[in-house]
């Protein structure tokens, strides 16, 4: 009886239902393989996932403001909107860096804004009574950078200081990253022509 309990300790309970050494250990490197695989598909769709949210990624966009000129009495604003998409479409909290230089590239304000919520706006103003005082005309320019995934509507305003009326208002294009574009403008994706 002793003898068979060592046996039993030793090899395991597998000569009892009959499974050979071969066989457990070939068990044994499946339940490897599979848990090893397992781990890799884990990895792999929690990647997948964290693009597809727009998780970190080294790639900012930006967006560019046309030129326009401001002069005492005025403020240049800029608004950045993170626009909502539909339910049931999760949207990612953003950081955003709102910037207003003039047209030599001098920046003249600048913001960053740590979390943008969906359906959230932010403004920046550079006011040319105090920011400009002594200087005539500045032409000037803003522009937002934000993490790829974080789809940011950018606008200019040059406002009057009396009496807060919007005097205009430009919008802004996607300047980085680049576009690569071929063929004719009435070609492109994002042409008027294009979607009749």
């Amino acid at each position: 009886m002793l003898i068979v309990l060592v046996e039993l300790l030793v090899n395991g309970f597998s000569p009892l239902l009959g499974v050979t050494k071969y066989q457990v250990d070939s068990l044994k490197d499946m339940q490897t393989r599979t848990i090893r695989t397992i781990s890799l598909l884990t990895v792999f769709v929690n990647g997948a996932l964290l693009m597809a949210q727009g998780g970190p990624s080294p790639v900012k966009q930006q967006q560019t403001s046309g030129v326009v000129g401001v002069t005492a009495g005025q403020t240049a604003r800029l608004n950045v909107l993170y626009p909502t998409a539909p339910a049931p479409i999760l949207q990612i909290l953003c950081s955003a860096t709102l910037v207003i230089a003039d047209d030599q590239g001098k920046i003249l304000e600048s913001k960053d804004v740590s979390q943008l919520i969906a359906g959230k706006s932010v403004s920046l103003d550079m006011n040319a009574d105090t920011d400009l005082a002594g200087t005539p005309r500045t032409e000037v320019h803003g522009f937002s950078i934000a993490p790829n995934g974080c789809r940011l509507l950018t606008t200019l305003e040059i406002i009057d200081n009396a009496t807060q009326k919007t005097l205009l208002v430009i919008g802004s294009e996607p300047t980085f990253p680049f576009r690569l574009t071929v063929g004719p403008p009435s070609l492109q994706p994002d042409s008027p022509a294009a979607h009749p």
